[in-house]
Parts: C-alpha cells; structure tokens; sequence
C-alpha cells in the first residue's frame, strides 16, 4: 500500500506541467460546473460566461474549453463532494488568486441575472473549503457586481 503510494507521489511530481496546468483548469471548470447545474437551470448565459472565464483565466481555444467543461461534468456527476476540487484551487492558488476565482464563481452564477439561495449557499460552502473568510466571500461577491 506504501508503496503504491510512492509510486502515485512520484508520477505526480513527474508529470509535465502542461498535465498540472489542465488539473488545475479541471478543477476550476469543475466548481463552475456545479455553480451553473445548482440551480437546477442550465442557462445559456451562465455557460457563456463559464467560457469567457476559463478562455481568460487559461487562455484555451474554444474547443479545449468545450472539452474541459465536458470532463468536468462528468467529474462532477461521480464526486461525493467539492473537496477533491477545492483542494486543486488552494495548492495552486494564493489567497488572493483564490478570492478571484470566488468572484468568478459569482459571476457564472448571476449570469441568468438572479442567483439562487443554493447557488449562494454552495459558493459559501467553496469559500470554505478555499480556506477564505467570510469578509472575503462578501468581498468577492460585491467585487461580481451583486449587492
């Protein structure tokens, strides 16, 4: 079992960083995945502005984005929770990176122009696991535009 271990650490630690780089881009589509299903809509405009964020936060094509946002909701159907998420978000983000990709998380979720009492609660719940504070959730969420 140790060794199986070992031998996982040591594969990650090998990987090329184009490889790190999509987990990472894979972990963040994956939390605005969940934003934009939460409410039980999936609105044209929160896709878009999903898009418009991973183009500008990663600089992939059109056609890498389609098909991150696809992995990431088939990642998203099978995960138990978001930490196998967050815990991506906080290893390669600084804090204040971090308190970005909330802001964004808040913007895919006001795209459709209201943002659902559980598309909130979930975002409270990625700060958390985000390790931010409660000034930073309410911070990120004005920085979006939503009062």
């Amino acid at each position: 079992m140790i060794q199986k271990l070992k031998q996982m650490w040591k594969k990650a630690a090998d990987s090329p960083q184009q490889e790190r780089q999509h987990s990472v881009a894979l972990a963040v589509a994956a939390l605005m995945v969940e934003i934009m299903r939460m409410d039980g809509q999936l609105h044209d405009a929160e896709r878009r502005e999903m898009m418009q964020r991973l183009e500008n936060r990663f600089g992939l094509s059109e056609s890498e984005i389609h098909d991150l946002i696809e992995q990431a909701t088939k990642d998203v159907q099978e995960a138990l929770d978001m930490h196998q998420f967050t815990s991506v978000v906080v290893k390669s983000f600084t804090t204040q990176e971090r308190v970005h990709i909330l802001t964004e998380l808040w913007a895919v979720a006001w795209a459709d122009g209201h943002v659902d009492p559980y598309e909130e609660q979930l975002i409270r719940r990625m700060a958390d696991l985000m390790g931010l504070h409660h000034s930073q959730f309410i911070q990120s969420k004005i920085s979006a535009g939503i009062t």
